[in-house]
């Protein structure tokens, strides 16, 4: 039996799993919105623009841990959508991008909205710098398996974006049905790497004989949902917790051992403690300019003399700005629980740590004593402190929190806690609008959410103050 790609296509979504679609309708995409169109399962999210479909679907995924697919036009339909693919590639969000193209037999004769500068249709080579991989189905019998390793590649290992680039008469053409249905008999979710005992034994013994050690997270713990883990074996080592501004939010801020953001917008304190420690173990953390002061030894991080223990999804990462000790590949929610099960073995009782947790919180209340004054004043414009302080007292302990690139983002790391782990989403670079993952202990019904504005107008003063100092003269603009 035959039936249409798109028809087909809008099937295999349906299998997945997959109940919205965001995007906007164009010529090229219009056997596809056909056949949505009869779908009981799939709604299409219309949006008026394609940054705001890819938004969207960057924060759907998040928020329910689930890839998401957009749905574009070719030419100015994909160019529109990239900033928001572009940031979910930075932020490791898994994404199917379908863009229709020109139709396969008019490449090269420069039809409407054909992108051909360097090559016949080659729109889909835009997207080549941030997505995982760009496919062009340019033959109709291919097109099943494109669809499944796009979905397969965008879940697994480091998750990301990917394209599959479609020629507009590639969706209407027929195809046998049973190059779908063999599709069915594939797995859909890959087993991910765990840490193996051994080594997880060493890391732990490490960490208990060092005198100062340090756990440095980073946005990968929420990426591999691994936020009650991670208390767990803080809990039982109470070893002090620094994150990056991605993995604000893997802790509570209120928790006795976290210690709060680094680099660029972290406090003196903060970096101190993570310069001056004899063992870190970097978690889901790609160790980014901003989170370490531009990766000068002088300010936040200095390896060596520290060693660097380093897990991470992605091998790419490890070792690829600090020199490690230990490097694993791993799903962090499957090697914290292999490393608390090697904690509790060789520290049955735990570790007590009372004075370095009385210094934390001596910390915290000096920070908050400092901030008083303009998170209580009445200046107009209001003050940030002042807008962080009102609407940190207004929300329940496990509101979603989304940010806005600029300083709203780093003042929110600095100075706004989050009181339950997962509920702050916020962007690496590039996005406008995102929107927070629930944590598994969240009610879903309960939690509401806010999205913080653009403050840089106001901010300035507030980011002098508490920045550990102009660390260069690139970055001297943001710390005074």
């Amino acid at each position: 039996m035959k039936d249409l790609i798109a028809n087909q296509l809008v099937k295999y979504l349906e299998a997945r799993g997959v109940e919205h679609v965001f995007g906007l309708c164009g010529h090229t995409n219009i056997a596809v919105l056909a056949a949505l169109s009869k779908s009981k399962r799939i709604k299409f999210i219309n949006t008026r623009h394609e940054q705001i479909a890819a938004h969207a679907a960057d924060g759907y995924a998040r928020a329910k841990r689930q890839t998401s697919v957009v749905l574009t036009h070719l030419g100015p339909g994909l160019t529109n959508a990239a900033t928001g693919v572009a940031n979910a590639a930075l932020d490791s969000v898994p994404m199917v991008v379908i863009a229709g193209d020109i139709p396969s037999h008019y490449y090269g004769k420069h039809p409407h909205q054909e992108v051909n500068l360097h090559a016949d249709a080659s729109q889909y080579e835009i997207y080549r710098p941030f997505v995982k991989r760009a496919w062009r189905a340019d033959q109709p019998h291919l097109f099943p398996e494109i669809i499944e390793k796009a979905f397969a590649l965008a879940e697994s290992g480091r998750p990301g974006p990917v394209l599959v680039d479609v020629p507009m008469d590639i969706f209407s053409k027929e195809i046998d049905v049973k190059l779908f249905e063999r599709l069915r008999a594939n797995t859909k979710r890959l087993r991910k790497p765990s840490l193996d005992e051994e080594t997880a034994t060493e890391i732990v013994k490490k960490l208990t004989v060092a005198k100062k050690p340090v756990l440095y997270v980073g946005g990968g713990i929420m990426l591999a949902d691994a936020t009650a883990e991670l208390r767990e074996f803080v809990d039982h080592l109470q070893i002090p917790v620094a994150h990056t501004v991605m993995g604000k939010g893997a802790l509570p801020d209120d928790h006795p051992f976290v210690l709060g953001m680094t680099g660029f917008w972290g406090t003196k304190f903060i970096n101190e403690q993570c310069r001056g420690a004899d063992w870190i173990l970097g978690l889901g953390t790609r160790f980014s300019e901003a989170d370490c002061s531009s990766w000068e030894p002088e300010y936040t991080f200095s390896f060596p003399p520290t060693k660097l223990i380093h897990i991470d999804i992605d091998p790419a990462e490890i070792g690829r700005n600090y020199p490690v000790e230990i490097g694993a590949v791993a799903d962090l929610r499957q090697a914290l629980t292999v490393l608390n099960r090697a904690a509790r073995k060789l520290v049955p009782q735990g570790i007590k740590r009372p004075e370095m947790a009385k210094e934390i919180a001596a910390v915290r209340v000096a920070f908050i004593a400092g901030n008083k004054a303009h998170a209580t004043s009445n200046a107009y414009p209001m003050r940030p402190e002042r807008i962080l302080a009102d609407v940190r007292e207004a929300l329940p302990r496990d509101a979603l929190i989304t940010t806005d690139v600029g300083w709203n983002k780093n003042g929110v790391g600095q100075q706004f806690p989050i009181l339950e782990a997962g509920t702050i989403s916020r962007p690496a670079a590039t996005r406008r609008w995102a929107s927070a993952p629930p944590p598994r202990s969240a009610p879903r019904s309960r939690a509401r959410t806010v999205s913080s504005s653009r403050w840089s107008a106001t901010a300035g003063s507030a980011r002098t103050r508490r920045c550990s100092r102009p660390h260069s003269s690139r970055t001297s603009r943001w710390c005074g």
